[in-house]
Order: structure tokens, then sequence, then C-alpha cells
């Protein structure tokens, strides 16, 4: 081979390693720049939101202390949410803040959840547009014995009666599904504890304000406590001492019909079961009597053996014991011949001799027509 040859291919190898190393390292710096685009786009793409560092209740107020700022996946914010502490941590009386609604640690904080800027933590605050805050007095039972809660929704029933007559006293379900803003002096939502209050505060509309106060002046209010998530308005009628009666038996019929079938079905299991332990105990009887048969028979038949045996055994005893021979007589019979004459038959045709005028004839004559 010649050495420009070789040349050449050493050149070209080296060419060759050369433009590999250029495009990588150019691929790499590529990689490099878009990963950084990438994190400059997410750094801006990235929001930030203010939430509860610790738990917040109703009245407190709020400071840089009980926040916290976190990062926002989602391009889109709450409705309502702050993204910088110094939006909610006012450092004066005229910027201050208050919790209107309790929130637990890592909970967003919302506009809706707090008062503005300088306004105090107050009932009215906490207000929806339009309502109104009504209270009513309760005592241990018609307040559901204290189970009632700042955020409950429960339903008001009116009791009247006339106090000249108990045949007019009736109850209406006065309102349904009304919001319970506060018991007592507490309008804490986070409220879990119960306790027998005095008064009630209810979130109604003017024309439900109207109907409360008449409602407490005219009879005595009570109320019922609804499920949390029950937000469905029944149809309800008045109930009248009639309607009371009426139902009032209608339940005792229906428990006396449940405690007669409870009654039948008890009585129809005890005669079940005392046929059972009847039957039980004829079985075991016949058990019995079958063994005690058995018993018997076997004994009898052990018996039997036993006196076989024993006679057998005497026998035995006796044969071997005997000396002298033993003669066993037979019976002779005799056989006597005696000759006996049979006379011979008689002829089936004889002769007859007749003399006619001194001759004699013979007639062979049948000897069976004869006779």
């Amino acid at each position: 081979m010649r050495a420009s040859t070789i040349i050449s291919l050493i050149l070209a190898s080296v060419l060759a390693i050369l433009a590999v190393i250029g495009v990588r390292g150019w691929l790499a710096d590529q990689r490099e720049r878009i990963a950084l685009t990438e994190q400059q786009r997410t750094n801006e793409d990235m929001k930030t939101i203010v939430v509860a560092k610790t738990a917040m209740r109703f009245g407190e107020r709020i400071t840089a202390e009980k926040l916290d700022v976190i990062p926002w996946a989602s391009p889109n914010l709450p409705p309502g949410s702050f993204s910088k502490v110094e939006d909610l941590a006012g450092t004066t009386e005229e910027t201050a803040r208050f919790v209107l609604a309790s929130m637990e640690q890592g909970e967003p904080v919302l506009s809706s959840k707090v008062t503005t800027p300088g306004q105090r933590a107050k009932l009215s605050t906490a207000l929806s547009p339009g309502m109104k805050a009504v209270s009513i007095r309760v005592n241990d039972v018609l307040g559901v014995a204290g189970f009632v809660l700042p955020g409950d929704r429960v339903d008001v029933m009116l009791t009247r009666a006339n106090m000249n007559d108990d045949e007019e006293a009736y109850v209406d379900v006065l309102l349904q599904g009304v919001k319970v803003l506060a018991i007592d002096q507490i309008a804490d939502d986070r409220k879990d504890q119960p306790s027998v209050v005095q008064t009630v505060t209810f979130e109604v509309s003017t024309e439900e304000a109207q109907k409360l106060t008449l409602g407490a002046t005219v009879g005595t209010l009570s109320l019922a406590l609804r499920n949390v998530v029950s937000a469905d308005i029944e149809d309800s009628e008045r109930m009248t001492l009639d309607e009371l009666s009426v139902t009032a038996a209608s339940a005792e019929l229906a428990r006396a019909q449940a405690e007669a079938q409870a009654q039948a079905e008890a009585e129809a299991r005890a005669a079940e079961q005392q046929l059972i332990e009847e039957q039980a105990a004829k079985l075991a009887a016949l058990e019995q009597a079958i063994q005690s048969l058995g018993s018997d028979v076997a004994g009898k038949l052990q018996s039997v053996e036993e006196n076989v045996a024993g006679r057998l055994q005497s026998v035995e005893e006796n044969l071997t014991t005997r000396t002298e021979p033993v003669v066993v007589e037979k019976e002779v019979v005799k056989v006597v011949e005696k000759l006996v004459e049979v006379a011979p038959p008689a002829p089936e045709y004889v002769s007859v001799g007749i003399v006619r005028n001194g001759q004699r004839e013979e007639y062979r004559v049948n000897h069976s027509q004869d006779e």
C-alpha cells in the first residue's frame, strides 16, 4: 500500500472523529438551552397563592406569621385568592383584616373568609347580601339539647294553643332549612362541642324575620336539626290534636299488631321447639327400648348356648365314663306269604243245550248278555 493512501485514511479518520465530537457538543448545548428556556417559562407561568400557616378562627386578626405562600401549578387561581402576604397582613388598624370564616392549616385564604381592610369581624360582616340576623329564645328542649351549632341548618316549628280551648292547638312548620349564624354570643362555625344555650341567631330574609318575630310572640318556637347535606323543602301540613290522636291511634294499632305478630311467631317457634324435643324424646326412648330388647335377646341366647354347651359336655362326659358296650336293638320285621286262588275269567260265549222233540240242540249264548 502506498504511503499517500495511508495518510489519506488517517486524515479522514481524524476528521470524522472531530466531526462527531463537534456534533455532540452542539447537541448538548442545544439541550441545555432548551431546558433553560422551559425552566424560565415554567417559572414565569408558576403562580403563588397565600394559605393559612396555622388554623384561624372567627374574629382573629390576620398577621404575616399566620400566613404562608406556596406555588400554584394551575394557571388559574381560585376566585378571591391572594398571591402576596402583604395583601392580607396589614400593619395598621386601617389596613388590618380579620377572619370571618374559620380556616384550617394549608387552606387557601379567600376574600369571602376575611374582612375588608380596616373592618372588624362582626356578625354583620358574615351576613349574605340582603339577609338579616334574627335571634329567638330557646331552652334545652326547644334547642335540640344544645346540639345546634353555628353553620347548621334547622327547621323552625310554631306551636300555638288557645288558652280557653285546647282542641284548637296546632303545630306548623314555620321555616325550613334556616342557617344558624350564632348560638348565644358564639359565631365560630368550627365550634363542635354541644352546649345548652338560651338564644339562637338565624340568617333569614325580611319576610322570614317577620314570621319568626310574630311566631315568637303568639306561640312557642322549637327547632328541628337537619342533615348537614339536606336542602330539600318538604310539603308539610298543620298538625292538630285530632290528627295527633288519629296518628297516635294508628301508631298504637301498628304497635299492637307488631306485638301480636311477634308473640305469634314466638309461640310458633316455641311449639316447633317443643315438637322437636318430643320427637327427640320418643326417638331416645325407642333407641333405649331397642337396646334393652337387644340386651335381653343376647342374654337369653347366651343362656341357651350355655345350657346346650352344658348338656353336650354332660353327654360327652357320660360317653367317656361308660365302659359296658352299648347294645342297639333292631326291629324285626316278619314277612308272611299267602297263596290266593284266582278264579279264571268267565268265557265270553257259552253253549246251551236244549232238547226239543227228543232232539238236542245247542246254542251259543253271549255270557255278558245273560247276566
